[in-house]
């Protein structure tokens, strides 16, 4: 017979160290993990069973389905998008066919159980494309429906993916069947910038402020990537975790749409800089601009509108700039590495 279980891929990035732990502090059992590599020590006791292995192969995903009743997906594998860049079409494999194959996984699993899987798939920003700076100050906040025209591949690939969930989620069918019956309950975030106390980010192009607020921390000077004005959306990682959180629980008949844009606080470059310096005053942050990454950010929205999330199932973020910084990132950065 097979196991209740929560499956999360990807678990030992960013966000699948908040997510295990905020679902272990639920009391949830059977969390299973899937990953490229072995699992921090932080978090590899919190999970019932880590399996180390490629989200491409299509046996791993055989023996996930036989194994275990799944009763929700969490997939957060992915190349991101720094790295996409430099092997896009390593980034297509993971990120599309990756997100087929679970998608596929939720289809058989709910097909077996007879009831949709919630299935989570966080998207990204990156799936916007403003032309250039002067419209990008000029649109201000932009809703889910309007410049979704990906400069870079990593964009390309969660532009596409969130079609796909959304096809499966209500479209797609076995030939002869009757009836349309859903299986995959698809449910995307649009993330803006995270900022975690815990864990220094790798390969993502919004990943300039952790970055710095990181070597503040240790006493080590940084080079910034982009210039002083850059502005996007960002959240700190208990809300990211908590938006994830949120958007699951969620009633299905709340949710007006499948895909939502979340934020927290927008500030430029030099405001976030300045902010460090008030908790960090000998810290050396300058400028080396690398204009392909500059511009991969000038093509993202300034700040994005999450009304329809604040609407439809009450997001509602925990951290301010102000109150992130205060109550969260310093304290715990200061004690990381004091």
């Amino acid at each position: 017979m097979r196991k209740p279980a929560i499956l999360i891929t990807g678990a030992n990035g960013e966000i699948g160290h908040g997510l295990i732990e905020a679902l272990h502090k639920q009391n949830r059992d059977n969390i299973i993990t899937l990953d490229i590599d072995k699992l921090n020590s932080s978090i590899s006791g919190l999970v019932s069973e880590e399996l180390t292995g490629n989200i491409l192969d299509e046996d791993l995903i055989d023996q996930l389905n036989g194994k275990y009743k799944f009763i929700t997906i969490y997939h957060l594998a992915a190349i991101l998008s720094s790295q996409a860049e430099f092997s896009p079409r390593s980034a297509h494999d993971v990120n599309v066919g990756g997100t087929l194959n679970i998608l596929n996984l939720g289809q058989e699993q709910g097909r077996s159980q007879g009831r949709p899987i919630k299935l989570f798939f966080p998207s990204s920003i990156a799936v916007y494309g403003l032309k250039n700076r002067t419209e990008k100050q000029d649109r201000g906040a932009v809703p889910e429906d309007k410049f979704l025209n990906p400069v870079t591949m990593y964009g390309c690939n969660k532009l596409y993916c969130e079609h796909l969930g959304t096809y499966f989620s209500h479209n797609y069918q076995r030939l002869g069947a009757e009836k349309h019956q859903r299986y995959v309950d698809f449910r995307a975030i649009r993330f803006p910038g995270i900022i975690s106390s815990k864990t220094v980010p790798t390969g993502g192009t919004s990943d300039y402020l952790p970055e710095m607020l990181h070597a503040a921390a240790m006493g080590k000077t940084y080079k910034c990537f982009v210039g002083k004005d850059t502005k996007i959306p960002f959240i700190t990682m208990p809300d990211a975790v908590k938006a994830i959180l949120d958007i699951m629980a969620a009633p299905i008949n709340n949710l007006n749409q499948a895909v939502y844009n979340i934020r927290a606080f927008a500030p430029t470059v030099e405001e976030f800089r300045q902010k460090i310096i008030e908790s960090f005053p000998q810290a050396s942050i300058e400028y080396e601009v690398n204009e392909k990454r500059q511009n991969m950010v000038d093509s993202w929205p300034s700040d994005t509108d999450d009304s329809s999330a604040r609407a439809d199932w009450k997001w509602d973020p925990k951290h301010n700039l102000n109150r992130g910084m205060k109550e969260y990132l310093i304290p715990n950065l200061k004690k990381i590495y004091s």
